[in-house]
C-alpha cells in the first residue's frame, strides 16, 4: 500500500489552480499513464496553506470536483473580501479608487465597505491609526483606525454559504487534514489538523499541532498580513491567541505530512506519494526553464510578484532537499536490511511528485483578484499541469491501435 498526499499552497486568487487538479486526480480513466495512477487517485492526507486550507478543507469534507470548481467559477471580489469599517473619509475613497485601478471588478463584484457585525477586522478602538494628521479626532475623521486594508467577512460569509464547509465533516472524514498558521505574537508554526499528530521522530504528540479544525482556523490560516486581519481563536490550549497566514513559515510543509504517518495504520515500510501542488513556477536542474529566466522583471509589480513567488518557494526547496537526503537513508537501510532481516527501518520512502505552472504572467495583484474569467484560465492550468506531471512520473507509452490492411 501507497500513503498518498496531497499538498496544497497558498496563493489567494490563484487558488483556481488547485481545483484543475483535483479536477484530474479524480478522473477515473486517465490516458498515458501507468494502472496504479490511471484510476481516481484519492488523498489519505491533505495539507494546506492559506487558500491551500480552505480548498484542502473541502476535499476533506468530501466536496466533489465539479463542486469545488463551481464554487470558483462563481467567486468575485465582493465574495472575498471588502474594505475595513474603520476605514474613513480620504483612506476610504482612496483605497477604493485604487482597487478599482488594480483589480478592475465587474458592477457586481465591486468592493465596498464591510459593516461593523459582519467584518472580521479589530473593532475602531483596537486598531492603529495609519496616518496620524493632527489631533487624534482630525485623524480620526480623515484616515480612521484599521490595521488591514481589507476584511475578510465576506469569504467567512462565503465558506459557509458557498462552499459549504462543515468541521463536523471534516472531523468525520477519513481523510487526515492538516493546515498551517503562523502566530502573530511568536512567528512560530502552528499545524492545526482533524487528528493528533505523532512526531516520528519522538513518538510523541507533536508539540506544535493542535487537534481540531474549525471556520476561524481555517480563516487563520489565510490572513495575509496587513492585506488581511490577523485572525483571533479562542479555543487555543494556551488561551486567546492570534494567528497570521501560514505561509510565512511554510507555504508546503513536507514534513507534517511524514508526521501525519507516523501511526499504526501505515507501517514505516510502506512508502509515500506526495503531490505537491505549487503555484509559483517550478523547473528541476537540466530542464528548459520558464520564460521567466530569460529576462528580467519589467517593472515594480513584476518584481514584487517574483520576490514573493521565491519567498513562498524557498521552504519548499529546503524541505524536498531534506526529503531527498532521507530517501537515501530509507534505500541504505532496506539495502542492509535485506543482509541483516533484524536491522531496524526509521525512515519512510517518499516519493515527491511537484505540479507547478511553467510561468505566471499575472501581477502579485492575483492574490486578491477574483474573477471568472482568471479563475476559468486557473483551473485549465492546474489539469494541464497535474496531467503532465503524471505522464512525466508514471506514463506509459499507449498502445497504437491496429489496423486490418485492406487488400
Amino acid at each position: 500500500m501507497t500513503i498518498r498526499t496531497l499538498i496544497l499552497s497558498g496563493g489567494g486568487g490563484r487558488g483556481a489552480f488547485h481545483a484543475g487538479v483535483y479536477e484530474y486526480l479524480c478522473k477515473p480513466n486517465k490516458s498515458g499513464v501507468d494502472d496504479a495512477h490511471s484510476g481516481i487517485w484519492t488523498p489519505d492526507i491533505v495539507v494546506g496553506t492559506s487558500i491551500g486550507a480552505v480548498n484542502g478543507a473541502a476535499i476533506v469534507q468530501g466536496t466533489s470536483p465539479d463542486e469545488l470548481m463551481a464554487f470558483w467559477l462563481d467567486l468575485c471580489e465582493c465574495d472575498v473580501e471588502g474594505l475595513p469599517p474603520g476605514m474613513c473619509g480620504l483612506a476610504y475613497r482612496g483605497a477604493k479608487q485604487l482597487l478599482e485601478q488594480l483589480l478592475k471588478p465587474k458592477p457586481e463584484g465591486e468592493i465596498g465597505r464591510i459593516p461593523p457585525e459582519k467584518a472580521t477586522s479589530p473593532l475602531f478602538h483596537e486598531a492603529w491609526t495609519p496616518l496620524p494628521i493632527g489631533p487624534r479626532w482630525l485623524s480620526d475623521r480623515l484616515i480612521g483606525r484599521w490595521s488591514n486594508l481589507l476584511d475578510t467577512g465576506p469569504l467567512r460569509d462565503s465558506l459557509v454559504s458557498r462552499l459549504k464547509l462543515d468541521p463536523q465533516k471534516i472531523a468525520d472524514s477519513e481523510k487526515t487534514l492538516l493546515i498551517n498558521a503562523t502566530k502573530v505574537h511568536t512567528g512560530e508554526k502552528v499545524i492545526f489538523s482533524n487528528r493528533e499528530i505523532i512526531s516520528r521522530k519522538t513518538n510523541q504528540p507533536r508539540d506544535n499541532a493542535l487537534k481540531g479544525i474549525t471556520l476561524k482556523r481555517i480563516m487563520a490560516s489565510c490572513s495575509i498580513p496587513l492585506i488581511y486581519p490577523w485572525t483571533r481563536d479562542e479555543d487555543d490550549e494556551d488561551g486567546e491567541v492570534y494567528y497570521w497566514d501560514g505561509a510565512l513559515v511554510a507555504n508546503t510543509p513536507l514534513g507534517a505530512a511524514l508526521d501525519a504517518a507516523s501511526t499504526s495504520k501505515w507501517p514505516i515500510e510502506e512508502p509515500m506519494e506526495v503531490v505537491a501542488v505549487l503555484m509559483t513556477p517550478w523547473w528541476e536542474r537540466g530542464e528548459s526553464p520558464a520564460s521567466r529566466k530569460q529576462k528580467l522583471p519589467q517593472g515594480f509589480g513584476q518584481a514584487i510578484t517574483w520576490t514573493l513567488d521565491w519567498m513562498l518557494l524557498a521552504s519548499f526547496r529546503a524541505e524536498l532537499a531534506l526529503t531527498n537526503a532521507f530517501n537515501e537513508l530509507a534505500q541504505m537501510e532496506r539495502e542492509q536490511q535485506k543482509k541483516d532481516p533484524e536491522y531496524p527501518v526509521r525512515y519512510r520512502h517518499v516519493d515527491v511528485v511537484i505540479v507547478a505552472p511553467e510561468d505566471f504572467p499575472d501581477e502579485v495583484t492575483r492574490i486578491i483578484d477574483y474573477d471568472r474569467e482568471a479563475s476559468q484560465k486557473l483551473i485549465r492550468r492546474g489539469k494541464e499541469a497535474v496531467e503532465k506531471a503524471f505522464k512525466k512520473h508514471f506514463g506509459v507509452e499507449e498502445p497504437k491501435a491496429n489496423h486490418d490492411l485492406v487488400q
